[in-house]
């Protein structure tokens, strides 16, 4: 196995990456260029400061160091596998070195070492130095926009969905963050985008994105790593970037159910590192030390206590969720469904296509437009390969609630530090034991109607 040295490069004449590999250290340094000859920013990050400048959005100074510092966790995180280089198959060894303008960044490096850990698995080490360009527009600052308070994630995902529905209906201007790394999910993105641009023209949401192209980019012995772990730090970088070049915009919102941000492992073989963090209370936690301290912005969670059943049955406009539904993806096996099916449609037996078609039939009973390669929840249930593990590891989780409903108290600990307050604990565990009976509500009536 190799750890991996990258570092940030804003020397115009590197054209290409340069690397070295030092064997008696097993080590491979990488110089990653930035910058193009011309000086436009690779890796998609032009476009999206192009898109940015048509809405009189100009990012600070401080807000390209976040920008960057982003990108380079989403190169490592992409770029080195996970199965090749580490020891045990999954904790890999990162040090990212990033020349940075704003110098309180070497204040928050041990933070962001912990957040990485947590939210990758990984072993992290990030070294700033004083980065010397400056990419700022000066002569622009005054034109900056101040039609926007909050930024919001808008992924593509039925969550995101619901919160940009009811932003609308609210009236509250947004800027909506995107990501994409392939044409198919920025399709589902600009598909929804246009629902809402037909059915909410009076109501500012302009969205925020940025389109990753890591093609140019292959480090050696270092393969692909698919995980996408660190997307949720992408995300939040690409929304301080956009942020930073408003003037009133200081609160960002990550729309997710309580159900998935919690991510409670639903048997004992999911554990650690194997269960997602993205949207967890202590990830987001760390996040807000960082940009209150740096920024004074906040991040949010809305949704934290919600269902994703709750979130749809509370959305302020369900016919026009109805209408959009099938546009949105939840699927954490699309690619695979794709493979099987000749398209694209969720699998319907992951995680989080149970806890989607659970949500709809919480809210609309027998509604859902979506397409699942696997509808009939008895065939599920019945596979014994790797389609049926999901569906077996809820109803492991959901008979053991049952046996003990307190015990739900001790499980909203496991995947990773909670704030201690007697309150707030109670009502994630009640959060959780609904999202689990709403689960389980899902399949006894699924089933029923197939008898």
């Amino acid at each position: 196995m190799y750890r991996y040295h990258l570092c940030a490069s804003f020397y115009k004449d590197l054209n290409v990456a340069e690397f070295e590999e030092r064997t008696e250290e097993s080590m491979i340094n990488a110089k990653l260029p930035m910058l193009t000859s011309s000086g436009n920013f690779r890796f998609g990050l032009q476009t999206t400061i192009n898109e940015l400048r048509k809405h009189n959005i100009y990012p600070s100074e401080s807000g390209y160091d976040a920008i960057i510092i982003g990108l380079m966790v989403y190169i490592a995180d992409m770029k080195i596998s996970r199965k090749k280089q580490s020891q045990d198959s999954w904790t890999r060894e990162i040090i990212l070195s990033i020349p940075v303008y704003e110098d309180k960044w070497k204040n928050q490096k041990k933070i962001l070492e912990r957040m990485l850990k947590f939210l990758t698995g990984d072993l992290w080490t990030l070294d700033f130095s004083k980065r010397e360009s400056n990419f700022v527009e000066k002569d622009k600052e005054a034109q900056r926009t101040d039609k926007y308070k909050i930024a919001s994630l808008f992924s593509g995902g039925m969550d995101s969905l619901i919160a940009s529905i009811n932003y609308m209906e609210q009236k509250q201007p947004t800027l909506l963050i995107s990501h994409a790394g392939e044409a198919r999910v920025r399709h589902w993105q600009t598909d929804l985008l246009h629902i809402l641009d037909m059915d909410y023209p009076d109501v500012y949401h302009e969205n925020v994105y940025l389109w990753t192209s890591l093609g140019e980019i292959d480090l050696p012995y270092a393969d692909e790593d698919k995980n996408q772990r660190s997307r949720s730090f992408l995300f939040i970088a690409i929304a301080i970037f956009a942020m930073s070049g408003t003037k009133n915009c200081k609160q960002l919102l990550m729309p997710e159910n309580g159900l998935i941000a919690l991510n409670v492992p639903l048997d004992c073989t999911r554990v650690g590192s194997h269960s997602t963090r993205t949207t967890h209370p202590y990830y987001l936690e760390l996040w807000n030390e960082i940009s209150e301290n740096l920024y004074g912005f906040s991040i949010i969670n809305p949704y934290w206590n919600k269902t994703k059943g709750e979130m749809a049955a509370e959305c302020l406009n369900k016919e026009e969720l109805k209408v959009a539904i099938g546009k949105s993806y939840s699927c954490s096996s699309v690619n695979n469904a794709n493979i099987r099916s000749g398209h694209s449609q969720h699998c319907g037996h992951c995680l989080p296509c149970i806890i989607r078609r659970a949500a709809m039939h919480r809210a609309f009973g027998d509604y859902d437009t979506s397409e699942y390669l696997y509808s009939d929840v008895s065939d599920i249930e019945n596979n014994r390969s790797l389609v049926g593990e999901q569906l077996r590891s809820f109803q492991y989780a959901i008979k053991k609630l049952k046996l003990n409903s307190k015990v739900k108290d001790i499980l909203i600990h496991k995947p990773g530090p909670l704030e201690n307050e007697e309150a707030y604990l109670a009502e994630l565990s009640d959060m959780y034991y609904r999202g689990l009976m709403e689960v389980d509500q899902w399949i006894k009536d699924s089933k029923e109607i197939i008898e």
